[in-house]
């Protein structure tokens, strides 16, 4: 409605601009708290790390045997005590299998992993390097 050049508004609020009008998009007024709706919180879906590895089992071969290419093997694994235990190819030793059975190694498979466990270490040698005496030349001197 115009009368003239004067404009006739029935609401007031319309006179003014909408950045003026800020609070009531902030703190609305139909809210108990005035307070601007929290936003929507989304859930991070956390990926807890792989678990490492286990660690290949504690084993001493104390022998192999073998007959028409199948071999056996004696060894003594930690956390059984001191009892010996025969493995063949396929056999579980604390959850690795026997992967082959060699004339003077036993290997385990896990997976991807493999580990060697050899009939007789180098631990089994002196630790202590063989002193070999030095030979002592002797110095010529040049002719005066």
């Amino acid at each position: 409605m115009s009368t003239g050049n004067a404009v006739v508004v029935n609401n007031p609020v319309e006179l003014q601009p909408l950045e003026q009008l800020s609070t009531t998009r902030d703190k609305p007024l139909f809210s108990p708290a005035r307070r601007q709706p929290a936003k929507p919180v989304v859930p991070v879906a956390r990926q807890e790390p792989p678990p490492p590895p286990a660690p290949p089992p504690s084993v001493v071969v104390l022998g192999i045997v073998s007959e028409n290419g199948d071999g056996q093997a004696a060894i003594r694994a930690a956390g059984k005590g001191d009892k010996v235990v025969r493995v063949r190819t396929g056999d579980d030793v604390g959850g690795w299998k026997v992967e082959r059975i060699e004339p003077r190694r036993l290997v385990l498979k896990q997976g991807e992993r493999t580990v060697d466990f050899a009939l007789f270490t180098t631990a089994a040698k002196p630790s202590k390097p063989v002193e070999r005496p030095i030979r002592q030349t002797k110095a010529t001197s040049p002719s005066n």
